[in-house]
């Protein structure tokens, strides 16, 4: 009998300990791997949940974040190096790039292992942003350690032909492939009630900037039957989120979820009419997909993968606040427009988002 390759898949963060866009498809990835059956699979991340028992794999916690260890990922280097060691993976799959992509690199060259890295947001494939803070530091570090990691990792996977410019034009990578998303197929009924329901969903970070919903809820005020809902985790300081829920008190209009599963975001876009992303800069939003194939058209203030939304009409990148809020009102006010643009996104979504991007993946940790 062959023995199985080992593969690691190192990511920061377990999809039951913290559920953003890349750890649900990377959730999704291993569940396909292990069906395969092909490989003895370790999940390597610092946050897990202690109460979720894996199936056909194993979960390693790498480190803490605790103390000088939550500045960045390339602290951990020392037990992620011993991990490896005692490990002997075959293949490293990475994905969301940071110090974790450099380590996975420096292993590699000294051992006879593959690393495959999966892009997860342009940020990833730009330099350093030099804003000022009190753990810029840190951040630098980490950053130079995820730059060694671009400059050596043997593969790398894209998203978007953004992704694939900008990893050439600062970095001078070629990836091996770019490869969509994936998201299942709605099992719940998609029905459209009465009225008009604005729906906005992200983890509630700084550059997510949610405040910016809270405004457009605000701003239309005024406007009957229609409502606005937000779903996110807390992932900025307490006391951001004690002012930001201060706020959300204050409109009648707005309702906030909190963190849902994915089954409840599907269910709430199932109902939705029109979804708005107020994000500074993100790689290629989950949610986009979930809502498309819901049939909502997406409202971006400034995310627009390869200029999905215009060349498909499926919905609109505004670039302003402003241009975003005429951009809802037009959608709000006329319904025909509104419902072919989700039928459009909805075709869209089912015939570019399928389960052959996973397959695809599979395939490049066979070679």
């Amino acid at each position: 009998m062959i023995a199985k390759k080992k593969l690691c898949v190192l990511v920061p963060a377990h999809w039951a300990a913290l559920m953003g866009g890349s750890e649900y498809q990377v959730s999704c990835l291993v569940e396909h791997l292990v069906r395969q059956e092909h490989y003895d699979i370790y999940y390597l991340a610092r946050r897990v949940s202690p109460d979720y028992v894996p199936q056909g794999y194993k979960i390693i916690q790498v480190a803490d974040a605790k103390g000088i260890r939550r500045f960045g990922e390339f602290l951990d280097a020392p037990r992620l190096l011993t991990l490896l060691a005692r490990i002997r993976p075959d293949i490293i799959y990475q994905r969301v790039g940071c110090g974790y992509t450099g380590i996975a690199a420096y292993h590699a060259a000294r051992n006879p292992c593959q690393v495959i890295w999966h892009v997860a947001h342009e940020m990833e494939v730009q330099p350093f942003n030099r804003v000022m803070s009190k753990n810029m530091l840190f951040r630098y570090l980490d950053k130079k350690t995820l730059e060694y990691g671009i400059r050596n990792v043997g593969k790398i996977i894209v998203q978007t032909s953004q992704q694939q410019a900008l990893l050439a034009r600062h970095y001078n990578r070629v990836p091996v492939a770019r490869i969509d998303n994936w998201h299942p197929i709605p099992q719940e009924k998609i029905e459209k009630p009465e009225g008009i329901e604005v729906v906005w969903v992200a983890n509630l970070k700084a550059w997510k900037q949610p405040d910016l919903f809270l405004r457009l809820a605000r701003d239309l005020a005024h406007l009957r039957d229609v409502r606005f809902t937000m779903i996110g985790d807390r992932a900025w300081p307490e006391e951001r989120q004690d002012k930001f829920l201060q706020d959300v008190k204050r409109l009648e209009n707005l309702s906030y979820l909190g963190g849902c599963t994915q089954d409840e975001v599907n269910s709430v876009l199932a109902r939705a009419n029109i979804f708005v992303n107020t994000s500074v800069q993100e790689g290629f939003p989950n949610t986009f997909i979930q809502a498309w194939m819901r049939q909502v058209p997406v409202v971006s203030l400034n995310v627009n993968p390869d200029n999905v939304l215009d060349e498909r009409h499926i919905g609109y990148c505004s670039g302003t606040y402003d241009q975003l809020k005429h951009n809802v009102l037009d959608l709000i006010d006329q319904p025909g427009m509104r419902q072919r643009m989700g039928l459009e996104a909805q075709d869209y979504a089912f015939s570019t988002y399928s389960i052959k991007n996973f397959e695809k993946i599979a395939e490049l940790l066979e070679v």
